[in-house]
């Protein structure tokens, strides 16, 4: 891969990062709980209102990176898609760490721009919530073209996929499902109550997947054209 490519890929993987984040921001605003990939560092803030969400992001997805290097350690880089080295790239490591205080600070930022946003009508609060989630089920699929790094999460079940040989939008349902039955553990815990666990979160839960899914449908039908073109 040429500079000058790997330069393109990562200037179409910053605004994926951003747009991610104004996508959970927008859920959570909804008033329903918030996308099940922030679901824990949403329950901890509320557990520990001192610490934001994003602060908790940054720390939860630093985790993501380390669970990363275990499950890839030593694995070659073909089952990546890659032509040769390791499956996790030490720079790849690095670069999603970057973009872990990007999403971080850039989840507040959202949260912060959308403090007029409290919708209390039931129907639009479900509408905000589908519409959210496809903001960011959008901001993954850029990532996935790009294809150089992607936010810790979204690159964990990425790493899990090719490691069990599911497809990533199978994983992205599972893991998810797999936040929230922990979300909802620690609020009952800590809050008594399923403050940062609610429908809308389990609604994006079975979403995201399936609309990035659409995504791909959509993006290997304009290819050809393109190439016919």
């Amino acid at each position: 891969m040429s500079a000058k490519e790997l330069f393109i890929r990562y200037l179409i993987m910053v605004p994926g990062i951003f747009i991610l984040s104004f996508g959970i921001a927008f859920i959570t605003k909804a008033g329903l709980g918030t996308s099940p990939i922030s679901s824990i560092p949403y329950t901890l803030s509320l557990i520990i209102p001192s610490i934001t969400l994003g602060q908790f992001t940054i720390i939860v997805n630093v985790l993501f990176v380390v669970a990363q290097i275990i499950i890839l350690w030593g694995k070659p880089g073909s089952i990546m898609g890659r032509a040769k080295g390791k499956a996790l790239p030490w720079l790849e490591a690095i670069v999603q760490l970057v973009l872990t205080f990007a999403l971080g600070y850039g989840l507040d930022l959202s949260m912060w721009l959308l403090k007029w946003f409290e919708p209390h009508n039931y129907a639009a609060q479900i509408g905000f919530v589908v519409l959210g989630c496809c903001i960011m089920a959008f901001g993954i699929y850029i990532q996935l073209i790009a294809n150089v790094a992607m936010a810790p999460g979204d690159a964990l079940a990425r790493s899990i996929a090719a490691v069990t040989g599911k497809t990533y939008s199978t994983i992205r349902v599972i893991s998810d499902s797999s936040m929230v039955a922990f979300s909802a553990i620690l609020c009952l815990i800590f809050l008594h109550a399923l403050t940062g666990v609610r429908e809308g979160t389990v609604l994006c839960a079975i979403l995201t997947g399936n609309v990035i899914r659409i995504y791909k449908a959509i993006g290997n039908r304009i290819k050809p054209t393109k190439n016919a073109q």
